[in-house]
C-alpha cells in the first residue's frame, strides 16, 4: 500500500512563497559568510607564510613560472658553455635538479612571504636548503627506493611539520650510511641569492630594497613586491572574495532546475550554480538544447524533499561532546596533555653528556611528545568539523522544513550542495536528519522495512530479511532503553553507524509505543550489493557474476566479498603448506640478477602465505572487490590491503607482526594478497573484466582521434568525458609536498589518452547507476512518493513506502538493461570516429534472464 506525503512544492507558487524574504536574507548571509571565510584564509596565509595557497598569489606564481624557467635555462647554458673560468656555485648546484623544480621552489619561498618584507639572506638560505634537500633525498630514493618510500610514508603520517619530517629522513639516510656531504651555509645562500636575482630579472614581481638608516635591525637587503604586484593581488582578492559562498540548506523548496544554468538557489546574492559541475560552457549550452525531462524531474524531486533536524539526536550529540565522552566517534573536546620532559635532563644538556639511560628516556619522550602533538593537531580538525555540523543543525532546528539543492557531475551522479549538514554526509550528519513529512507504518511490511534498516546499522546485513527483523525484536529491550536514556544505555553507540542507530532507536520506540499507524519520519535505506558489479553483470547478462551480486533470487544473500575471500584462503593454505627448497635460497643469493630476483619473489610469496594463515576474512577483500568496477588495478589492490589490514596489524601489536620486525616488511605480503584477490575476482566476475577491457580499448580509440568520449545515458543525459593533458608540469618532489601545479608551457592542451582509457569503466558504470536512480525517482514520483534519501547506490524513503520503492527500482533496472546498453554505446562511439573506422566486437553476452531480479530480495536490501 502506498502512502502519499504531500510536498510544499505542489501547494503554492514558489515565487510568492511567504518565506521568500527570509530565504533571500539567508542567501545574502551565505555570501557574507563566504567573503568572511575568504579573508580569514588570506590573513592566515599571510601570517603563516603560505600565501601561494591563496587564489591570487597562486596565479602570480603560475604567471611568472615560465619566464623564470627560461631565465634559469639561459643561466645554465651560459655557465657551462662560456669562457673558461671559475664555475658559479649556483650552476654547480642547479645541475642536479630540473629548472622547473628550481623555479617552483624559489617562487614559492619568495611569494609565500610576499607581505612579510623578509630579508634577502633569509629567503636565499631557505631556497638553498630546499634545493639541497631535493638533491639529497633523490640520492636516497635512487639508492634505496624501498626504504625511502617507507620512511617518507612514515614521516608524512607522523607529522605535518616539515622540519620534523626532514630530521627523520636525515636520520634514516645516516642510518644507512649513505655518503652525503652537507652543503655549506655560504653555498646555500649563494645558490638562493642567484635564483632570487633570476626571479627578479625575469618576472619583475618583486624587488630588492636596501636599508641603511634607522635601527640596526632595519639594516640590510629586503625583498618586497613591486607596487604593480601588490595592487594586482589586492584587486584579485577583491574579485575572488564572493566566488566561494558557504552554501547552506534552504528554508523553502529550492529553485527548480529548468535548464543547465537555472536552478538551485533563488537570488543572485550567491554564486550561480550549474546543473552539471563543469566549467565547459559550450557543453552546458549544448545540454540546454537537449530533452532531459527525466533528469530535470529527478533532480527537482530530490531537492524538493522536505527535511527536518532530529533535535533529540542533536541534543545527545552536543551533551556527550561537551562532557568529553569520546564515544561514537566524537572527538575529545580537550587536548591530550603532552608528556613531561625527563626531570634530570636540562634543556641545555648536550646529547653527548647524557648517560645511556638519559638518552633512552629522551628518545622515548621525544617520540611520545611527537605522537601527542600530532594527535592533538588532528583532533582540532575533527572538532572544527563537528562544530560546523552541530552549529548548522542548531541554526535550522527550529525550521518546520529545510531543503537541499542538488547538482550533478558529468556522469549524472547527484550531490547535495550545502556543506556540513546534508543527507549525503557522514553518519553524524545523516543521524541528524529526518524527513519533515511523515508516512504511517500501517502494516507488518512497513514495520519490517524499518527493522531491516535498523539491523543494518549494527552490521546485521548478511542475513535473511526475517533474521534481520528477528534480531531487532531480540534486542528490543536494549533498543528501547537506548531511546529512553541514551546517556546511561549505550547499546546504540556499539553500532557500526551509531548516530543513525540512535535515530532508529528513537523511531522504533515510537512505533512500539503507538503501534500501527505510527507516523514515521525516519529515512529507511536499501543498498545495492557491490552495485558497480551489479551493473556490469546486467549489461552482459552474466549469470555467474549476477548470482554473486544478488541479481538472482536466493534464500540467503550472496556475499561476493566472502566468496572471493574463500577462494583466496584456499590458495593461501596451499602456498603456506609448501616448504622453501634450500636451492631456492641459494639462487636468491646468486650473482645472476634475473634469477636472484625471481627466487627472492618466490620466497617472499611463500613466506607471505604463512603470515596470512588465519587472517583472511571478507574485510580483507571487501575494498579491492568493491573498487574493481571503478578502475582499481593490481597496485591499487596492494595499497588498499596494506592500509586496511597489514598496517593495522602492525600498529596493534608490532611484536606479533607475522611478516617481520618492521612495518615495511608487510608490503610484500600485501602485494601477495593483492595478486590472489585480483585472480579470485576474475574467477567470480570474469564478464565484468572483459567489459572493462573493451571499454578501455574503445575510449582509447576515440581519444587517439583527439576527441572527448561522449555517450547518452538511459535517462537522456549526454555524458562527456574530456580529460586534457596539463599545459603545465606537475612536479614530483622527493621531500616537500607539492601544493601547486607549475605552469611552464602555454601550448594547447591535448586529450590525455591514457587517462581517458583508465577512467572510462568507472565513469560509464557511474553514469548507469545515476540513470537508474533518476529513472527510479521518476517512477516513484508517478506513484506518489515525494521524499527521497539518495546516495548513488543507496535508496531511501519512509518505511511505509519502502516496499513500493523496492519494487520500482527493480522494474527500472530491468527496463534500463533490457536494451543492449553496450551495443548502444558502441554505436555512439563509432559515430564519433572517422568514417569506416570500427571498434572491436563486444564481449559475448550471457544467458541471465533479467526478469528474475524482480524476485531477488537481496538485489537492494
Amino acid at each position: 500500500m502506498l502512502h502519499t506525503d504531500v510536498s510544499p512544492a505542489a501547494s503554492a507558487r514558489l515565487e510568492v512563497h511567504p518565506d521568500m524574504p527570509r530565504q533571500l536574507a539567508l542567501e545574502e548571509r551565505m555570501r557574507s559568510l563566504g567573503v568572511e571565510r575568504f579573508w580569514e584564509n588570506v590573513r592566515a596565509a599571510e601570517a603563516e607564510g603560505r600565501q601561494t595557497e591563496t587564489l591570487s598569489v597562486r596565479r602570480v606564481l603560475n604567471a611568472g613560472a615560465g619566464k623564470m624557467v627560461e631565465a634559469i635555462e639561459s643561466f645554465m647554458e651560459a655557465a657551462f658553455t662560456g669562457a673558461a673560468g671559475r664555475l658559479h656555485a649556483a650552476a654547480d648546484c642547479l645541475a642536479t635538479v630540473e629548472p622547473e623544480l628550481a623555479a617552483f621552489l624559489t617562487l614559492r619561498v619568495v611569494l609565500d612571504n610576499l607581505s612579510a618584507r623578509p630579508r634577502l639572506q633569509t629567503l636565499a638560505y631557505e631556497v638553498g636548503i630546499l634545493i639541497e634537500d631535493e638533491t639529497r633525498f633523490r640520492f636516497m630514493k635512487e639508492g634505496t627506493p624501498g626504504l625511502y618510500h617507507w620512511a617518507r610514508r612514515k614521516v608524512v603520517e607522523a607529522s605535518e611539520n616539515p622540519k620534523y619530517r626532514r630530521r627523520v629522513l636525515l636520520h634514516y639516510q645516516r642510518k644507512l650510511g649513505q655518503a652525503w656531504e652537507d652543503w655549506s651555509r655560504d653555498k646555500r645562500i649563494s645558490l638562493g641569492v642567484k635564483l632570487i636575482e633570476l626571479m627578479i630579472g625575469a618576472t619583475g614581481l618583486v624587488a630588492r630594497e636596501s636599508v641603511n638608516v634607522g635601527a640596526r635591525a632595519m639594516h640590510g637587503e629586503f625583498i618586497v613586491p613591486v607596487p604593480e604586484t601588490a595592487d594586482w593581488v589586492r584587486q584579485e582578492n577583491e574579485r575572488c572574495e564572493a566566488l566561494l559562498p558557504i552554501y547552506l540548506p534552504t528554508i523553502i523548496p529550492p529553485r527548480p532546475w529548468t535548464s543547465p544554468t537555472e536552478g538551485g538557489y533563488w537570488s543572485g546574492r550567491v554564486r550561480r550554480l550549474h546543473l552539471i559541475k563543469t566549467g565547459n560552457r559550450a557543453y552546458l549550452e549544448e545540454l540546454a538544447e537537449l530533452p532531459m525531462e527525466t533528469v530535470y524531474r529527478a533532480v527537482n524531486a530530490m531537492q524538493d524533499t522536505a527535511w527536518a533536524v532530529n533535535i533529540r539526536v542533536l541534543d545527545v550529540m552536543e551533551k556527550l561532546y561537551g562532557a568529553g565522552s569520546g564515544i561514537a566517534g566524537l572527538p575529545s573536546p580537550r587536548n591530550e596533555p603532552e608528556p613531561e620532559r625527563p626531570h634530570d635532563v636540562a634543556e641545555t644538556m648536550p646529547w653527548e653528556d647524557m648517560t645511556e639511560d638519559q638518552q633512552a628516556r629522551m628518545k622515548a619522550w621525544k617520540r611520545e611528545a611527537a605522537r601527542v602533538k600530532g594527535q592533538n593537531k588532528r583532533v582540532v580538525g575533527r572538532r572544527i568539523g563537528l562544530s560546523k555540523l552541530t552549529n548548522t543543525a542548531r541554526e535550522f532546528a527550529g525550521e518546520e522544513a529545510i531543503y537541499f539543492p542538488y547538482q550533478l557531475d558529468f556522469r549524472g551522479r547527484a550531490y547535495a550542495v550545502p556543506l556540513y549538514l546534508n543527507p549525503q554526509g557522514d553518519d553524524r550528519a545523516r543521524g541528524l536528519l529526518l524527513f519533515s513529512n511523515t508516512v504511517p507504518i500501517a502494516d507488518a511490511q512497513g514495520a519490517g522495512w524499518l527493522a531491516v534498516h535498523g539491523a543494518g546499522l549494527w552490521g546485521v546485513d548478511k542475513k535473511s530479511m526475517e533474521e534481520r527483523i528477528d534480531w531487532v525484536y531480540a534486542n528490543q529491550a536494549a533498543i528501547l532503553a537506548s531511546a529512553e536514556d541514551p546517556f546511561d544505555n549505550r547499546f546504540w553507540a556499539d553500532a557500526e553507524k551509531p548516530w543513525q542507530a540512535l535515530a532508529f532507536c528513537f523511531e522504533w520506540a515510537g512505533f512500539v509505543r503507538e503501534g500501527f499507524d505510527y507516523e514515521s519520519a525516519l529515512p529507511v535505506q536499501m543498498d545495492g550489493t557491490c552495485n558497480g558489479l551489479q551493473n556490469f553483470s546486467a549489461m552482459l547478462r552474466d549469470p555467474i557474476g549476477g548470482k554473486a551480486v544478488n541479481l538472482v533470487p536466493s534464500d540467503e544473500p550472496n556475499d561476493i566479498y566472502q566468496q572471493v575471500a574463500d577462494i583466496v584462503s584456499k590458495q593461501v593454505m596451499q602456498d603456506a603448506a609448501k616448504d622453501i627448497p634450500p636451492e631456492l635460497r641459494e639462487r636468491a643469493d646468486s650473482l645472476d640478477e634475473k634469477e636472484a630476483k625471481a627466487a627472492k619473489a618466490e620466497i617472499d610469496r611463500l613466506e607471505s602465505a604463512r603470515g596470512w594463515v588465519g587472517l583472511i576474512n571478507r574485510k580483507v577483500t571487501k575494498r579491492p572487490v568493491m573498487t574493481l568496477p571503478y578502475g582499481a588495478k593490481l597496485f591499487g589492490f596492494t595499497e588498499q590491503i596494506y592500509e586496511d589490514t597489514v598496517k593495522p596489524l602492525y600498529e596493534a601489536n608490532p611484536s606479533a607482526f607475522p611478516w617481520g620486525p618492521k612495518e615495511a616488511d608487510g608490503w610484500p605480503a600485501a602485494s601477495y594478497m593483492a595478486r590472489l584477490t585480483w585472480d579470485a575476482v576474475g574467477q567470480v566476475v570474469v564478464a565484468a573484466r572483459h567489459t572493462m577491457d573493451w571499454l578501455q580499448g574503445a575510449a582509447s580509440a576515440v581519444a587517439k582521434q583527439g576527441l572527448p568520449v561522449r555517450w547518452t545515458t538511459p535517462a537522456g543525459l549526454v555524458a562527456q568525458q574530456d580529460y586534457r593533458q596539463f599545459s603545465g608540469k606537475r612536479l614530483e618532489l622527493t621531500f616537500q609536498e607539492v601544493r601547486l601545479r607549475l605552469q611552464v608551457r602555454s601550448e594547447k592542451e591535448d586529450i590525455d589518452t591514457r587517462r581517458m582509457a583508465s577512467a572510462i569503466a568507472p565513469n560509464f558504470v557511474h553514469s548507469l547507476d545515476a540513470a537508474h536512480m533518476q529513472g527510479t525517482v521518476v517512477r516513484c514520483l508517478e506513484a506518489g512518493i515525494r521524499s527521497y534519501s539518495l546516495i548513488h547506490d543507496s535508496y531511501g524513503t519512509h518505511a511505509g513506502n519502502a516496499a513500493v520503492m523496492a519494487h520500482l527500482l527493480r522494474e527500472e533496472f530491468i527496463a534500463m538493461y533490457t536494451p543492449n546498453v553496450l551495443l548502444r554505446l558502441k554505436t555512439e562511439l563509432e559515430d564519433q570516429l572517422p568514417e569506416g573506422m570500427r571498434l572491436p566486437p563486444l564481449p559475448p553476452m550471457g544467458d541471465l534472464d533479467l526478469s528474475v531480479i524482480r524476485e531477488s530480495r537481496f538485489f537492494f536490501a
